[in-house]
């Protein structure tokens, strides 16, 4: 059951997100887990607000903590991919969303950011090459 408290905060927590003030949804949303951190939840959120920031570390910590709290709610797969291909690591990307499939073997979201990292890794393998032939 989730606690009214916390429930109240995430939802300032959504105002804020929709009106794109990151810093504001973040506070509330981190007061929303100090009072339940075993909602799965609030770190989502907390890991859109820290995308929405471009403080791609920070999502990737909410969202593997997301993970951990509900290996089945998708939507943490989500975020961790796609911090994780903010930050080019690709490898790890592409872990995650075969660890994701394997909940939801059909998700069209995932298999979308599959293809895309997939690219984006081939793209930045082909610039590598390019450059250390140059060298």
């Amino acid at each position: 059951m989730s606690n009214p408290e916390a429930e109240a905060k995430k939802d300032l927590g959504n105002e804020a997100f929709a009106a794109k003030e990151f810093d504001t949804a973040i506070g509330h949303y981190s007061d929303a887990i100090k009072i339940d951190r075993t909602n799965h939840v609030y770190f989502s959120n907390r890991s859109a607000s820290h995308g929405g920031k471009k403080d791609w570390k920070a999502a990737m910590e909410d969202a593997k903590e997301c993970i951990k709290l509900n290996p089945a709610f998708i939507k943490g797969y989500y975020r961790l991919v796609t911090a994780q291909m903010e930050l080019q690591d690709f490898d790890a990307a592409i872990s995650t969303v075969k660890q994701g499939l394997t909940v939801d073997p059909d998700n069209s979201q995932l298999l979308k950011q599959l293809r895309l990292c997939k690219q984006k890794k081939a793209a930045v393998d082909s610039a590598n090459k390019r450059t250390a032939t140059r060298a």
